[in-house]
């Protein structure tokens, strides 16, 4: 019993040395996807009832001229297409075509801000916000430096 209980009691304290010596074994890598790149997000996302109801709900919760600046901002930006790439570059890593970080670039940080962070309050995106969010200036960073001035 009592070789047991030194058994357990040395393995302790070797774990605890290693992750104090090697703390990034402790943390997962900050840039793997969060979505396996091969899914299609389409089919991942399939629409219910429910979901509908807690978006509006969320959409209801906002201003009406936050809610307006970002469907204007949203269409704007490229619509649905340029939209699922951002997000597909958020999620999965996959990088957004020049035209829509052009798009971007055109109509300005704020606005992508804007459109991300209520995406990440929906149904679809919100077990992915936390992860999801800080990855938004991530893309307009890379989108920027790859467009320039145009």
């Amino acid at each position: 019993m009592k070789t047991n209980k030194c058994v357990y009691m040395a393995f302790l304290l070797i774990t605890t040395l290693v992750l104090f010596a090697c703390p990034s074994l402790a943390f997962e890598d900050d840039e793997k996807p969060l979505i396996d790149p091969n899914i299609d997000l389409d089919s991942t996302f399939a629409r219910s009832p429910s979901t509908s109801e807690y978006n509006k709900d969320v959409l209801n919760k906002q201003s009406k001229e936050l809610v307006e600046y970002a469907g204007a901002c949203g269409e704007m930006m490229g619509g649905e297409k340029c939209n699922d790439e951002v997000m597909s570059e958020i999620l999965q890593n996959k990088p957004t075509s020049r035209y829509c970080c052009m798009k971007m670039m055109i109509y300005g940080e704020e606005c992508h801000m804007v459109v991300r962070n209520l995406l990440f309050e929906t149904y679809y995106y919100k077990p992915f916000a936390s992860n999801g969010r800080p990855r938004i200036p991530k893309v307009w960073n890379r989108c920027s430096a790859e467009v320039g001035g145009f």
